[in-house]
């Protein structure tokens, strides 16, 4: 059996609002009609707060990766250091066939 949620330990999202006067002031050059503008505006907030809502409370080391922290830790090489080494690889092998 399961036990229904406990409104009362349910943390509180805050709640997220346009500020049309920002984001118009970045329409302002635009040629395009207001209810244009406002439209684009809703359209890509809309898509803030999806993302939003997406990631809320998302740990990405434990749930995206399927890898908790400490095997991140353990795993030295980063992306500057591979790719140093595959170019340095790569030149050693273009030497060989100059040779």
């Amino acid at each position: 059996m399961t036990c229904s949620p406990d409104k009362n330990n349910t943390p509180t999202r805050p709640s997220l609002s346009v500020d049309w006067e920002v984001y118009a002031a970045m329409l302002e050059d635009s040629d395009m009609p207001l209810d244009d503008q406002k439209e684009l505006i809703e359209t890509l907030w809309s898509i803030v707060v999806m993302f939003v809502d997406l990631g809320y409370d998302l740990k990405p080391t434990t749930q995206i990766c399927g890898e908790d922290q400490e095997a991140l830790e353990q795993d030295s090489t980063d992306l500057v250091s591979l790719l140093n080494s595959e170019w340095a690889q790569t030149r050693a092998e273009e030497g060989q066939w100059q040779e």
